[in-house]
């Protein structure tokens, strides 16, 4: 399975905004109690604004987003999430895969911040992440 990776452009924006709340809705609730869509909005607008999101294709599809950012000492994966439909497929599991490799080869860690309820704790894991931090509804997750 190949996967595509894309710079996101502004007419981007509607696919990825979709993607990001159709993926984050439920662990949201759970986390939260409810899904607050101008709040989301609003936080999904300051990320997008800031930059750096890439489109994940497969086969010329679009089934979702990463953004990944240079923290100087560390690569932060600071958003993956996939349309609920290519979920459970490995795709995601591909693109954590690719930026763990990219991070080693540049001699620098993996970070990532996850929600509690997020189900995708148990990937990450699976993968070589471990806690290195919480705050009182995220886990700091780091792969050397």
């Amino acid at each position: 399975m190949h996967i595509a990776r894309m710079i996101a452009v502004e007419g981007d924006y509607d696919f990825i905004w979709g993607a990001y709340s159709s993926a984050y809705q439920k662990v949201v609730e759970r986390q939260f109690g409810a899904w607050e869509s101008k709040l989301q909005k609003s936080a999904f607008d300051e990320k997008w604004r800031q930059g750096g999101f890439e489109v994940l294709q497969l086969n010329g599809t679009c089934v979702g987003a990463v953004w990944v950012t240079n923290e100087g000492k560390f690569l932060q994966l600071r958003e993956i999430f996939l349309a609920p439909q290519y979920q459970r497929r490995g795709i995601g599991a591909q693109i954590v895969r690719q930026e763990l490799e990219a991070a080693r080869a540049a001699g620098m860690s993996l970070r990532l911040r996850v929600l509690k309820q997020s189900h995708a704790i148990a990937l990450y894991e699976r993968l070589g992440f471990a806690r290195c931090g919480e705050t009182s509804t995220h886990y700091w997750m780091e792969a050397v």
